[in-house]
């Protein structure tokens, strides 16, 4: 029986997890590229044989202009999971901020690659899915836009549930789930707004020696300013977005709302709304859909008025290429804590990491590192 891989011609392994590869191929009717990502099911524990299928399951069910495209999936001789997406020649946000040799991207490039991934992230939340691992190497270029792809961590929500699994990246992980708190939606936006941030400075927002460092990076909210060459308008978006307290960051259709993105939003919005993600058990319940819309629409009034009002300097956005990398602010963090990016540290996909999860809260629900890491310090 002919295989559907047979249908491939392999072209170079363009990637490398924990579980699998991502390999380059060529469909041999269809004379187009792809990428094909093939997961080991032998040796793994059943948890990971079972994210998996779920990543296969969920990635079929995802159709949106901003999301990698899904081409098909099969489990080949009950060894792999194969997965074949669209091939975004352009690499990942992380490759391309590495070439730009200390050159700022323009406002307006910047802008519309932060309104394309919002609309990523709104579609993925009306439709309850939860990505859990937003970071600049899971989001994809194209000739134009850019796709958010990776779904191996990516869950499936009903209404305002919270999950408390301890996974993702930790450069990228918010105050809740550091904490070992139950966390939702919020969780994705904080770590949105920290790759803008680091699309923005060509430095993560927050990155420390530890976890101890990084968790009380992040309990101080100690990031440093943005380059003076982006206005104060987007400075404003992103910085809302990394508001410790989920119950006050907006939600990503909030954001698509605010005056400054709207010239963005009309010309990259889909001029018909992309198909809903069919869930695998139909919602049907009006209730569990307006209780999610609450709960992402809890801010106080004076968090929301902040958010929307209109920044005095909001002007038209020229171009910036020949913007060098230079500091001009006062650097609001400790340089000697900081250390070069974690980036290649893989994802956290272990729901009892002790590194992780033994970080509490004090009585004012302040994040403590744990006395292991203190220890470490």
């Amino acid at each position: 029986m002919e295989s559907r891989m047979d249908q491939y011609e392999l072209m170079e392994q363009i990637g490398r997890g924990a579980f699998g590869a991502a390999i380059l191929v060529h469909h041999k009717a269809e004379r187009k590229k792809y990428v094909l990502k093939k997961i080991r099911l032998a040796r793994q524990t059943e948890r990971c044989r079972r994210s998996a299928h779920q990543e296969m399951s969920l990635i079929a069910r995802v159709q949106h202009p901003y999301i990698v495209e899904f081409k098909e999936a099969w489990v080949e001789k009950g060894c792999y999971v194969c997965i074949v997406t669209g091939y975004c020649e352009g690499g990942d946000m992380a490759e391309l901020m590495k070439k730009s040799n200390g050159v700022y991207f323009p406002e307006e490039k910047l802008c519309k690659w932060f309104t394309q991934l919002l609309l990523a992230v709104e579609y993925l939340h009306s439709n309850y899915v939860l990505h859990r691992d937003l970071k600049c190497s899971n989001i994809f270029l194209t000739k134009d836009d850019v796709r958010l792809g990776d779904f191996g961590l990516a869950k499936t929500l009903k209404a305002d549930d919270l999950t408390s699994s301890v996974v993702g990246t930790p450069n990228y992980m918010c105050p809740e789930l550091l904490a070992d708190i139950p966390y939702g939606f919020k969780s994705d936006i904080w770590s949105l707004g920290c790759c803008i941030y680091e699309m923005a400075a060509f430095r993560p927002a927050f990155k420390a020696f530890d976890m101890a460092g990084l968790i009380s990076k992040v309990n101080r909210s100690s990031i440093g300013p943005l380059p003076s060459c982006y206005s104060p308008s987007l400075k404003a978006l992103i910085k809302g977005m990394l508001r410790k307290n989920p119950e006050y960051r907006p939600s990503a259709s909030e954001i698509l709302k605010h005056p400054y993105l709207q010239p963005y939003v009309e010309q990259y919005r889909p001029a018909i709304n992309a198909a809903s993600i069919t869930p695998e058990k139909p919602l049907n319940s009006r209730e569990g859909r307006r209780s999610m819309a609450e709960s992402q629409n809890s801010n106080s009034s004076n968090e929301r008025d902040n958010f929307y009002v209109s920044d005095k300097s909001n002007r038209p956005v020229g171009p910036s290429n020949g913007n060098k990398v230079v500091e001009t602010d006062s650097v609001s963090v400790d340089e000697e804590d900081i250390v070069d990016h974690m980036q290649q540290q893989q994802p956290v996909e272990n729901e009892n990491v002790q590194s992780v999860s033994a970080a509490k809260t004090d009585s004012h629900g302040i994040l403590k590192p744990s006395q292991s890491d203190q220890r470490q310090r």
